[in-house]
């Protein structure tokens, strides 16, 4: 007998969009033909009237139907009854697997996902694999509410943690530049050790006495102005996000990164 914890998507793969979803199918039959699957599917028809008449979970997942992107008329009463039950794992599971057509749908190559913009990025596959974690979170998430429309709310909802941590994750990586001699000082921070040759400007984790004193050094040289200076200090140092930075310092949110863009590269020729 399947025991709950391994309710939850098989998603781990890097190897392919198809064999992700190959491997989320098989571990469905499995799950579907375990004797928990059986006796949930039976108290579930008889709770909810949209699932009445299903002899299994694995009929129950079938009466859904997709139209393009959108559930067939006859299938959202279906959805939305499986959210209701979804504090029970099976049942999350379940629905993520009715919804799995729908996720397959989705885009994730594209720039709003971070793909195409830059040479050093994560697979298509790796992408939606945490797409449909994220998708399978906002099951639970929401599991016991009724909802009408259930394939938007959790395709939407997944969708945009993805795309914004994707967007977070490609800022990052934009705004990390090797600085010469960082690693002379690597044993500054415990951070360095792993990348002793990079010191990320923006991040929390920056050893934010070398960033303090390279900026106080830049300013005295006359290679930052005062702005540019509080701009690094807000976000190396004290760790605030770009856009608080910006708004203290009376910039436009359209012109902060590109504030920030010129203030590092001022740095980095003050450093060299």
């Amino acid at each position: 007998m399947a025991h709950f914890d391994n309710f939850g998507p098989a998603i781990g793969c890097s190897s392919g969009l198809g064999a992700l979803f190959l491997r989320l199918d098989h571990e469905w039959r499995r799950l579907a033909a375990s004797a928990q699957a059986e006796g949930l599917a039976g108290d579930l028809a008889q709770s909810e009237a949209a699932l009445a008449g299903c002899a299994s979970l694995a009929e129950l997942v079938a009466r859904v139907r997709w139209e393009g992107r959108r559930p067939a008329a006859a299938s959202v009463p279906v959805l939305s009854a499986l959210l209701r039950q979804a504090r029970q794992p099976l049942a999350a599971r379940a629905l993520l697997q009715a919804v799995l057509p729908r996720i397959r749908c989705e885009d994730v190559a594209r720039p709003a996902y971070g793909h195409g913009l830059s040479e050093h990025w994560q697979s298509p596959a790796d992408t939606m694999s945490d797409l449909v974690a994220e998708c399978y979170a906002a099951i639970c998430r929401h599991a016991g509410e009724d909802h009408p429309d259930v394939a938007r709310l959790v395709l939407q909802e997944g969708a945009r943690r993805v795309r914004t941590a994707r967007q977070r994750q490609r800022r990052y990586q934009l705004r990390t530049r090797p600085l010469p001699g960082a690693a002379a000082t690597a044993s500054l921070d415990a951070w360095a050790r792993w990348c002793p040759a990079v010191v990320d400007l923006w991040s929390a984790q920056t050893p934010a006495e070398r960033l303090a004193g390279l900026v106080v050094d830049a300013v005295r040289a006359g290679h930052l102005s005062l702005r540019q200076a509080r701009l690094l200090y807000a976000t190396g140092v004290r760790g605030l996000p770009a856009s608080e930075a910006g708004r203290q310092a009376g910039l436009p949110a359209r012109a902060v990164y590109y504030a920030l863009a010129r203030a590092e590269a001022a740095l980095v020729r003050r450093a060299a």
